[in-house]
């Protein structure tokens, strides 16, 4: 049953995103080094994006079932927010350097949302049941990844992602009773969709940046116009795809649109660079191809996740197909052109 209050937003979520622009940033610029981009940087951009994606997560699933904007709930999230802050200063692509305090500030978000969880089913008994099965994912996933501070790299980091995935699937294998409490029509896809505008806003700084910062020519300037259309062409299909098949429907647990969006968002964030180096024109021609592809692959197995393939490869969305593929050809020309 769809609800009948619909739940938005609310002035702390909003907060709560822009507290992740740093963390979306930095992650997002490990892909920009020089004139080739090595399957180390792809591997390291993933491992990067994953918590991240899920940090962020997180929180917004408790709230879309949960957040009862107490004083309590408020100082929790902006206690969140803080760590985020501090997390944020730790995430490097040197993980060796930086990998205590970065562990330790993860460990200190999710713990947070461990008390989040605890706090609502202390006020509302419902919650009980599904805090006790997330929770105990949730801890069992932070002890394995705090298990590895007793290993060096590179099993060290094995380690932490087997902790990482354990949380990650702790409510995959909690479907049938998270959907006791389905999550909210609007506002989960309301949520996922900010962050989306967040992502996009990214391209949106890249290309500014890079325009600033590179000596203008008629190619720059119409790699510029080229690359601000194909952000908003990909706006266009995406919120297209949520209004006319995500948004106020019946959504159960909610999953597909959770886990579909790690990879929405790995693409939206390759996309943003790919879109920088047909400005700068500092990536070599072949890169440049397998950053689009990259990014692409990403983005549409997100979107096949989350619509469906059927919903996907509407025809009412072949217009907007063959758009984005003229401005690719034409962000990849520029690149190669310049290496004739």
């Amino acid at each position: 049953m769809i609800d009948e209050i619909i739940k938005k937003a609310n002035w702390l979520e909003l907060l709560f995103d822009l507290i992740f622009v740093y963390a979306i940033s930095k992650a997002t610029h490990i892909l920009v080094h020089g004139e080739h981009i090595g399957i180390d940087q792809y591997v390291t951009f993933i491992l990067v994006m994953i918590p991240i994606w899920w940090t962020w997560t997180g929180h917004t699933l408790f709230a879309t079932r949960f957040d009862s904007e107490d004083t309590t709930q408020r100082i929790l999230t902006l206690f969140t927010m803080l760590a985020v802050v501090f997390w944020t200063s730790f995430l490097n692509a040197d993980f060796d350097k930086y990998y205590h305090g970065y562990l330790l500030f993860y460990v200190v978000i999710r713990l947070t949302l461990v008390v989040m969880y605890w706090n609502a089913a202390r006020r509302n008994p419902s919650a009980t049941p599904i805090a006790k099965r997330l929770c105990s994912g949730f801890l069992i996933g932070l002890t394995v990844a705090s298990l590895s501070l007793l290993f060096e790299p590179p099993y060290r980091y094995l380690v932490l992602y087997l902790g990482i995935g354990i949380e990650i699937i702790t409510p995959l294998l909690s479907r049938r009773a998270l959907k006791a409490i389905p999550v909210k029509s609007h506002h989960l896809p309301e949520r996922y969709g900010l962050l989306t505008i967040i992502l996009l806003g990214e391209s949106v700084i890249m290309l500014a940046t890079n325009l600033s910062e590179t000596p203008w020519s008629t190619l720059t300037v119409a790699a510029a116009v080229v690359g601000f259309i194909l952000m908003a062409t990909l706006w266009w299909l995406y919120f297209g795809l949520v209004d006319n098949h995500v948004l106020g429907k019946e959504l159960g647990a909610g999953q597909r649109i959770i886990y579909g969006h790690l990879f929405v968002y790995m693409g939206l964030s390759s996309i943003a660079v790919f879109i920088g180096y047909a400005i700068t024109l500092k990536l070599g021609s072949i890169d440049h191809v397998l950053l689009n592809l990259f990014g692409l692959g990403m983005l549409f197995t997100g979107l096949f996740l989350i619509f469906g393939w059927q919903r996907v490869t509407n025809r009412k969305y072949l217009r907007l197909y063959f758009i984005l593929l003229v401005l690719i050809v034409l962000l990849m020309g520029f690149v190669y052109f310049k290496g004739l």
